[in-house]
């Protein structure tokens, strides 16, 4: 992909320092424009699995930009869902179990201001890189003649290795949450 004459939202930040002689930065976002080309490659592999009830889903991206201080990737990012999905023989009960994972390099992602509801480029003196850390959920499915009912537990691994979860800088991702609920059609 060849991308002329991009525009972003810049980091225009200001130095002050408080009392104590410690430097802080203000970030103020200005509309920038990059008149050159950027670059980017990307090559993403899909793959569908099935053998018998189980059930592999995957997908992996590998994508480079020319121009990083403009516009940041991730080098890697994958998913993966693993599930296995089976039904009674009168088709009364349809279930579907699994987990699935996502996981992306890190990098020094944009940053999100939500006064404006953008992404914007983080301050170049402190950047923050996040990723390079799988986040996991774990689900069933169940559909019962006109009822289904689901149950997912979300960030199953967060108290594992690295607790810092984030997908934009300063913005961590939800703790561990169980969900559940409950759909029941009253027509078919």
């Amino acid at each position: 992909e060849n991308i002329k004459n991009y525009t972003y939202l810049d980091n225009t930040s200001v130095t002050t320092t408080n009392e104590q002689g410690n430097s802080t930065y203000k970030n103020n976002v200005s509309v920038n424009q990059y008149s050159g080309n950027i670059q980017v490659l990307t090559a993403i592999w899909q793959q569908k699995l099935k053998a018998g009830i189980f059930h592999l889903d995957t997908e992996v991206a590998y994508q480079k930009s020319s121009k990083e201080d403009i516009l940041p990737l991730p080098d890697l990012s994958a998913y993966a869902n693993l599930y296995l999905k089976t039904k009674t023989s009168n088709d009364a009960l349809r279930v579907e179990l699994g987990a699935d994972v996502r996981y992306f390099t890190k990098y020094a992602a944009p940053d999100y201001s939500p006064v404006i509801g953008q992404f914007y480029l983080q301050n170049p003196k402190n950047q923050i890189a996040i990723g390079g850390c799988p986040m996991v959920n774990v689900y069933a499915n169940l559909h019962w003649k006109r009822t289904r009912i689901f149950l997912m537990m979300y960030n199953v691994n967060q108290t594992m290795g690295n607790s810092r979860y984030f997908l934009a800088p300063h913005y961590p991702i939800s703790p561990r949450i169980l969900k559940l609920g409950i759909s029941w059609n009253f027509f078919d």
